[in-house]
């Protein structure tokens, strides 16, 4: 009797402990998540950044907030390679086009078409280099897109035991 009362006075002290130093949010306990993008949504609210990486503290008993952070910003960056270089593949595209419509109709009045062809130049050089940054940014977002979803389908599908002041928390889902 002795050493059950000295277990649960230990496990009541050791209860308040835990509780007292573990990182939950009371919004977002226990909570599946929804990534849609590099948003986190819980419960159809979105969360910001510092919230969404508290969900992936503890994702089977491992520390995942930094890998959130990581594949987050991987996945921007490969959103931002896109875009940006589908902008300036466009816009190297049509400056291409409006250099080579100046350049036939200075060659038909015999004028100098030297800056014409620098101007084509700079603007056929900015279509490869978009398309190269579209080309590259397309699989980066990928990557870590398909690492965000595999991130939460880890945490929605989990065993989770977490310390709360009232007692443990037991969250099954599947």
């Amino acid at each position: 009797m002795k050493k059950l009362l000295l277990i649960i006075c230990v496990a009541f002290i050791s209860l308040n402990a835990t509780a007292q130093y573990s990182a939950t949010v009371p919004e977002i306990d226990n909570r599946p998540v929804d990534i849609r993008g590099s948003r986190v949504y819980v419960d159809k609210k979105k969360l910001d950044k510092e919230s969404a990486a508290l969900c992936f503290s503890c994702v089977n008993g491992v520390d995942r907030s930094s890998d959130y952070l990581k594949y987050r910003v991987g996945y921007k960056t490969g959103l931002g390679l896109t875009f940006g270089g589908l902008g300036l593949a466009a816009a190297g595209f049509l400056g291409t086009s409006v250099t080579t419509i100046v350049a036939l109709a200075k060659a038909f009045t015999d004028e100098s078409t030297l800056g014409v062809s620098i101007a084509s130049y700079v603007s056929i050089g900015s279509f490869f280099v978009g398309s190269a940054c579209f080309v590259a940014g397309i699989p980066i977002a990928c990557i870590y897109k398909t690492r965000l979803n595999r991130l939460e389908k880890e945490h929605n599908a989990s065993l989770q035991i977490n310390a709360t002041s009232n007692g443990f928390s037991l969250a099954i889902s599947f």
